[in-house]
Order: structure tokens, then C-alpha cells, then sequence
């Protein structure tokens, strides 16, 4: 089943890693710049504060009287002071005696005050007390801060090391993938590559893990297989014996009894049957792969003639094509042999069969099409298991079809089939254009 691209590992790391360094690079980077600015600002608040109150201070002590809020305004806008840093309100205090000299509300009721001493050219102290300006929209200047080229670049690096870490999880996970696949096709001999095995973190130590579970299928599957042939071989002396004993007993019994043999010698042509097959599965590891080229319509032509022949009740329409292929004929012919023989033992006789190969994609595609009954999702999912036989389904062992699978993963190519129930079976086989 094919992954959904947003159900991808990949694209889950790399939204998780980016997004999470990005907001925590930019969070940081914004509170640390608006600490700083506001740390900045604070310092140029009090300077010009305190340049203005020894101004306002000195003007008091050499006039001998009080400056109104007019000349603070004015002196202000004479000075083009920024609004920030300009308080709203201020107090100067004598604290020898006590006396305001400029503001008369409450400081009690100012907002973020700052407190000052000043000491005068003769030596008199005062105090300052100044309310700062109200801090602009925090949500405004995040906002304008996320607008700003600093939050592009920061957005472009974030992006850069979250791929570069998804890279590094994601490319040796589909490598491993790969080589299951490989292995789940027949290719017993797939072991991962020097470059994973060798890596010292989790990754390493799954592909090894991967090379000894591989190493176990392919013996587990090579004793049986032997185990397979050496039982096969065992079973044909006996049977042999057990057909001949059948024949002797047959000329002695009376021909009353004569079904009781017949029925003998069937069962052991079952067994004979059986026997050939388990064989035929087992010769197909055997077989020699080759690097030939050969046209598909010659051996395609020579089974369907073969078909026509033997099963006249089946109609089969075929198209010769001049493509090539590369590896064994025999293989092919095995397969598409056990295909065609699969449909006419399970389609009812008049059952049209067609066969038609076309190229797609650098891939050559043979398609084996039959009007029958077909299959359901779930029967589907098992056809290609060996012994494994669908109610209703006598003929044969279930093993043609499985056969018929080993031999195209042989040739390089895959078996697939699809089907609709009451709309017939189609089984395709894909192969590299040779």
C-alpha cells in the first residue's frame, strides 16, 4: 500500500525539526532584541531626563523662580525630543527643604516611575521623579517582527538543518526498506550494504539485525525447499510400488470389484500430480537466469496453439507483438503456462481468454484477461500462496499459480492481478524492456 506524501516520515521530521527551531530561534532572538531595546531605551530615558532636570534645576537656582509646564513643553519641542523618551510627567523635589520646584500631582499615581538625585553646581540636592512612557504593543511589534528579512533567514536556516536531519534518518530507513522488499521478492541473497551495517547507532544495529534475519529465511527456505525435493524423490519409489500392486491386484479380484482399483490408481495419479508440482517449484530456484534476448510471440504463439488444441471449449485471443526480453524462456513459458492452464481449469467452458502485451514506461506488460467469474478482495490477497485453494475449487493443488509467481520474480519482473466479482480475473506481468 502506498504511503499518503503527509503520512511520510520525512515530512514529519522536517515539519517537526523546522518548525521547532524556527519558533525557538525566533522567540529567543525576538525576547533577547526586545530586552536589549528596552534595556536601551531605559538608559536613554534616564540621560535625557536628567540632562532636562539639570537644566530646569540650574535655570531655578540662577532665576529664583519656578519653571511653568509651558516652558517644559517648549523646551521639549525646541529640542525635537522623541515622544518616548520624553516623560509625561515629572516631579523635581529640593530635599534640603522639602519644596516642589515643578509638578504638583501625585507620584504616587504616576506609571513606571523612575527615581533620580541630582546634586546641583552648589551642592544642593534634588530629587526627580519622572513617569516613563507605556511600552508600545507587544502583539504589534511581534508582529512586525515575523515580517521582518532577520525572520526570513532564520526561517531559510531552520529549513536547511531540519532537512539535512531528516536526510540523515529517512535515506537509510528507505534503504533498508528497499532491501526488504528485495526480499520479500524472492531475492534471498539481499543483505544491507557495508555503509549501514557498519554505522555504530540504532540504524547500524537494524541493518545487522536485518542481515541475520535474512540469513535465517534464506536457510530456513533452502532446507526446505531440499526438504521439499528430498521427500518428493522418497515419495515416487513407494507410490511406484503401490501402482504396480494396484495392477496385480486388479487381474485377481473379481470386475465387481474393480471400482475399488480404480479408485486406487486415481488417488495415486493425484499423488503423482502433487509430487510433479512440489517439483516443478522446487526446480525453479534451478533454473538458469541468462542474459538472452528473446521475442516474446514465439514462445506466447507456441502456448496458445498448445491451448487451443488441448482446450477447445475456451476461446483464446492473442496478438503477436515483436518485443524482447532478457532471461530464460523457460521461465516464461512456465509461468504463462500455469496462468492459462489456472483459467481454464477454474472458468466455465465458452470462458474467452485474452492475452495482449503492450510497453509502458521502459516496462514491458503482458496482461492474461479470462471472462470468468472472478475473485473476491480477500481471495485476491492469497492466490499466490502456495496449497492454498478457494471453496468450491477441486482441480489442482494450489500450487500454478505460486509457480507461476517465482518464475517472474526469477525473470526480473513482478505478478500482479486484479479483479471484479462476476467481471473476471486479470493478471499482469511487468518486465524490463530488455
Amino acid at each position: 500500500m502506498a504511503i499518503r506524501w503527509y503520512k511520510r516520515l520525512f515530512l514529519k521530521i522536517f515539519v517537526t525539526v523546522w518548525l521547532t527551531s524556527f519558533l525557538v530561534i525566533a522567540l529567543t532572538a525576538f525576547v533577547i532584541g526586545h530586552l536589549s531595546e528596552q534595556q536601551r531605551d531605559r538608559d536613554v530615558f534616564s540621560a535625557r531626563v536628567l540632562g532636562q532636570a539639570e537644566l530646569l534645576i540650574d535655570r531655578y537656582e540662577r532665576d529664583g523662580h519656578l519653571p511653568s509646564r509651558k516652558e517644559w513643553r517648549r523646551f521639549h519641542d525646541d529640542h525635537h525630543e522623541e515622544p518616548r523618551f520624553f516623560p509625561s510627567r515629572v516631579q523635581i523635589t529640593e530635599l534640603n527643604t522639602g519644596q516642589v520646584i515643578f509638578g504638583h500631582d501625585d507620584v504616587r499615581k504616576y506609571r513606571n516611575p523612575m527615581v533620580f538625585t541630582v546634586i546641583s553646581d552648589t551642592s544642593r540636592k534634588y530629587q526627580v521623579v519622572a513617569e516613563t512612557r507605556t511600552r508600545p504593543d507587544l502583539g504589534a511589534k511581534l508582529f512586525g517582527f515575523f515580517l521582518s528579512v532577520q525572520v526570513v533567514l532564520l526561517m531559510v536556516v531552520a529549513a536547511i538543518a531540519a532537512l539535512l536531519i531528516s536526510l540523515m534518518v529517512v535515506r537509510p530507513v528507505n534503504r533498508l526498506r528497499q532491501y526488504t522488499r528485495d526480499l520479500y521478492n524472492g531475492d534471498l541473497s539481499a543483505r544491507t550494504d557495508d555503509g549501514l551495517s557498519r554505522r555504530g547507532d540504532e540504524i547500524g544495529e537494524l541493518s545487522r539485525e536485518f542481515n541475520r534475519m535474512a540469513e535465517y529465511v534464506e536457510k530456513t527456505l533452502q532446507s526446505n525447499t531440499h526438504l521439499l525435493q528430498d521427500v518428493s524423490h522418497e515419495l515416487r519409489a513407494p507410490l511406484a510400488r503401490l501402482q504396480m500392486a494396484a495392477g496385480l491386484a486388479g487381474q485377481k479380484i473379481p470386475e465387481a470389484d474393480q471400482q475399488y482399483i480404480e479408485r486406487i490408481n486415481q488417488e495415486c495419479d493425484r499423488i503423482n500430480r502433487l509430487i510433479d508440482e512440489i517439483l516443478s517449484l522446487s526446480r525453479l530456484e534451478q533454473m538458469d537466469v541468462s542474459d538472452e534476448r528473446f521475442e516474446l510471440k514465439k514462445v506466447i504463439n507456441t502456448l496458445v496453439e498448445d491451448f487451443r488444441f488441448s482446450a477447445p471449449h475456451h476461446p483464446v485471443h492473442w496478438t503477436p507483438v515483436a518485443y524482447r526480453i532478457k532471461g530464460n524462456p523457460a521461465l516464461l513459458e512456465r509461468a504463462l503456462n500455469n496462468i492459462l492452464g489456472n483459467a481454464v481449469k477454474h472458468t466455465p467452458a465458452g470462458t474467452e481468454i485474452t492475452i495482449s502485451a503492450e510497453r509502458v514506461a521502459g516496462k514491458v506488460l503482458i496482461r492474461v484477461a479470462d471472462t470468468g467469474p472472478g475473485l473476491s478482495p480477500e481471495q485476491l490477497d492469497k492466490m499466490f500462496k502456495p496449497f492454498v485453494r478457494f471453496t468450491g475449487q477441486q482441480n489442482g493443488y494450489g500450487l500454478g499459480l505460486s509457480i507461476a509467481q517465482r518464475a517472474v520474480q526469477i525473470l526480473g519482473g513482478t505478478l500482479t492481478a486484479s479483479s471484479e466479482a462476476g467481471k473476471g480475473l486479470q493478471l499482469l506481468l511487468s518486465f524490463p524492456k530488455a
